[in-house]
């Protein structure tokens, strides 16, 4: 079924074609065939699979998120969360200071097992593990590749675990980096906190450490305390402060970008690098919401809020209603957030994906979403956001591969996993309070 199969039957839309009854002949991982239903059975012989008129997507970006949060759902904080800085310091930093090796790999593989049910086959990981930095994103990279989807992933270089373990951090993003150069589904990024744990002194060592192609992928501009602390250090904010030591390039990744200067919206629009807009995390984390009229183009990314991008487009789209701007229902925005940018940005990582051109990867998100109201090519994000409310997926593959059928992962016993997987959570949350 892997090797040579037709998906029949739905509707197919990748931001530029749009069929109502349409199929994707897929061959050997690629995009071998689309057209009108009746035509690619008509001249293609393989065995098919009826989507029965189910929303058909190149596979869904999940451009921001940590997976190192996935099993920390219920967990109590160790104080409380009344500001930002709280946040970090009573839940998510004493989260990941208590990963282990055991962990990590399963809350990795939660989290990709979540994201294959929401038709998410790409993920931008962000990853933080205090207390086991060398060889961690070997790990993730294990579980990616158990699964089969792609991820870029990189190690959160933060001075908050002391100056000492600095060096290390910088050093599991290098070297990750320089040897998935060319792997077709997995790169690595230099991940970087924020500014406000950064020093200057440290900010220098990723300048000098980091390979001139190697992008960035940061949380900027998140809370008022990363802005405010750019300004006491003299400069105009968090992006400033990073193009001033030399780290801003178009691939970069910018997450947030709530509390941003006119300077670095300036350098926004001169610069182009990826915002990654967050909607649920900031109403979470009560941080604010990003002023659309300062960020040329964005992304979504769940934060690890959930597996869910639909459900973040949504959040984006009632965002922009709260804010009082244009409608977005229909907005070019949003369409391309999910299609047009998200194609060309997660074509410079991940060459040949993201469409359903002809000899594209074969990576496709069938939603469990059936409309009953008509649809066209300008009202699809409408769909999304009133239709179908949420990303569940009913089908999910990756380079051809199926790995999600009718809710049912293909390449794990989840059962098993995830019977595991409560006892590793269960350790984990005793050494947090411990």
């Amino acid at each position: 079924m892997n090797d040579r199969y037709i998906l029949s039957g739905g509707i197919v839309f990748d931001g530029t074609v749009f069929l109502r009854d349409g199929a994707i002949l897929v061959d050997q991982g690629e995009i071998a065939a689309v057209g009108p239903s009746a035509a690619v059975r008509a001249h293609h012989a393989a065995s098919t699979i009826d989507v029965g008129g189910r929303l058909i997507l190149p596979g869904l970006l999940d451009a921001h998120t940590h997976l190192y949060s996935s099993l920390a759902a219920g967990l109590v904080p160790d104080g409380p969360l009344d500001t930002f800085p709280r946040i970090l310091e009573n839940l998510w930093w004493r989260l990941d200071a208590a990963h282990d090796e055991e962990s990590v790999y399963h809350s990795a593989m939660a989290g990709i097992i979540d994201r294959l049910r929401c038709g998410v086959t790409t993920i931008f990981d962000h990853h933080a593990s205090m207390g086991f930095v060398t060889g961690s994103l070997d790990v993730i990279a294990g579980a990616c590749e158990e699964a089969g989807v792609r991820a870029t992933l990189c190690f959160e270089v933060s001075e908050r675990a002391g100056l000492d373990f600095v060096m290390d951090q910088i050093e599991e993003n290098v070297e990750f980096h320089e040897s998935h150069r060319e792997d077709p589904f997995l790169r690595g990024t230099m991940g970087l906190h924020a500014n406000f744990t950064l020093s200057d002194e440290t900010l220098s060592e990723i300048a000098a450490a980091r390979p001139a192609d190697m992008p960035i992928h940061v949380h900027a501009g998140e809370a008022r305390e990363d802005l405010e602390f750019c300004r006491h250090g003299g400069f105009e904010g968090p992006v400033d402060r990073l193009q001033r030591y030399h780290l801003l390039d178009e691939d970069s990744i910018l997450v947030h970008a709530v509390h941003l200067s006119n300077r670095d919206a300036a350098i926004l629009r001169d610069t182009g690098p990826v915002v990654v807009l967050a909607p649920e995390s900031n109403a979470n984390n009560g941080v604010g919401r990003p002023d659309a009229s300062l960020i040329p183009r964005h992304l979504l990314g769940t934060d690890g809020m959930s597996p869910d991008i639909v459900a973040t487009l949504r959040a984006r789209y009632l965002d922009q209603h709260a804010a009082h701007e244009p409608p977005a229902g229909m907005s070019d925005g949003l369409s391309d957030a999910l299609f047009g940018y998200r194609r060309e940005v997660q074509q410079r990582f991940f060459p040949g994906t993201g469409d359903f051109t002809v000899g594209a990867r074969a990576d496709i998100a069938v939603l469990d979403y059936i409309p009953v109201t008509p649809i066209t090519p300008s009202t699809v994000i409408a769909h999304l956001v009133h239709g179908a409310r949420q990303g569940r997926a009913w089908l999910t593959a990756v380079d051809g591969r199926v790995l999600l059928m009718d809710g049912a992962v293909t390449f794990v016993d989840e059962e098993r996993f995830r019977a595991h997987a409560r006892k590793v959570s269960a350790r984990l949350h005793e050494r947090f309070h411990g």
